[in-house]
């Protein structure tokens, strides 16, 4: 019995996050402060909403041979191939642990269609409002825009998606 009930709030936290997504999604012209929060090599970050098509569990992949060791393969999507990248690799942390929690989180950037990261879990929505921003000076990652932290004193890297995809090593992983 509580293994439907786990189940259940999973699905729930699941198509809450989605519903933000889609939402996020509409809206144009306003700045939101909700970020998606991942963790990526035992560090947690922040993703814009407007970055995140959707959230997926890690479907089957494809390897394709003679590539880096962080692309993990294509995967089919409802019929749309998507290039698999494992963040944390990427970013030169270990790679990410096989687990129930992983996701895959599906782009929506304006400079590359079909590419998807992995990402160890989801940890929730959260609002930047409620976080101290850092001096960017201490960001130690070069895919960052900002550092914050938390009430509970936790650190967090807003994500550069960007970036990121911009990265001629990401955009070339052979």
């Amino acid at each position: 019995m509580t293994i439907v009930a786990q189940t259940s709030n999973l699905r729930e936290f699941q198509e809450s996050i989605l519903a933000k997504l889609k939402e996020a999604s509409h809206q144009v012209d306003v700045e939101s402060t909700s970020r998606l929060g991942v963790s990526v090599g035992g560090k947690k970050f922040l993703i814009n909403l407007g970055d995140v098509k959707e959230v997926l569990p890690v479907p089957p992949l494809q390897l394709v041979p003679l590539t880096r060791p962080w692309f993990l393969g294509v995967s089919n999507v409802r019929g749309n191939l998507y290039n698999v990248t494992d963040l944390a690799q990427f970013m030169r942390l270990p790679p990410t642990a096989k687990s129930v929690g992983n996701r895959i989180l599906l782009l929506s950037t304006e400079t590359t269609m079909q590419v998807a990261l992995l990402v160890e879990s989801l940890i929730g929505l959260r609002n930047i409002k409620s976080m101290q921003l850092i001096p960017s000076s201490n960001i130690s990652d070069v895919y960052g825009m900002n550092a914050y932290a938390d009430e509970d004193g936790n650190d967090w890297v807003e994500l550069d998606v960007e970036a990121l995809v911009q990265d001629p090593d990401f955009v070339q992983p052979i």
